[in-house]
């Protein structure tokens, strides 16, 4: 198991504004764990309340992760040189020509 990191409050009230969908999943881990609506009476429940906090926390953690690194790769990419980024093509393709249809047999 990985030690666990320690964040000064300032770093980690940095790091919840620059991620507001992040920060508000933890306001429902702490709502939870605080049990704020009271319903929570049981271990079951505060434990299942807890764990599914837990996987949308980290649903979210992961597209943030992920939406990071396309952005980062989008920039590496951009930044070699003779790679240029070319647009939609304005049409579907050539058709074949009949005539060329006609020279395979196998082509009705």
């Amino acid at each position: 198991m990985a030690a666990a990191t320690k964040l000064s409050d300032e770093a980690l009230l940095a790091f919840f504004g620059s991620h507001p969908e992040l920060r508000d999943r933890m306001a429902s881990v702490v709502d939870a764990v605080e049990n704020a609506d009271g319903n929570l009476d049981e271990a079951d429940a505060a434990e299942e309340r807890l764990v599914a906090e837990m996987r949308l926390l980290g649903r979210q953690a992961m597209q943030g992760w992920a939406t990071s690194r396309i952005a980062a790769t989008e920039r590496e990419v951009r930044q070699q040189p003779g790679i240029r980024r070319q647009g939609k093509k304005n049409s579907g393709g050539t058709q074949s020509s009949a005539r060329s249809r006609s020279s395979n047999p196998n082509i009705a």
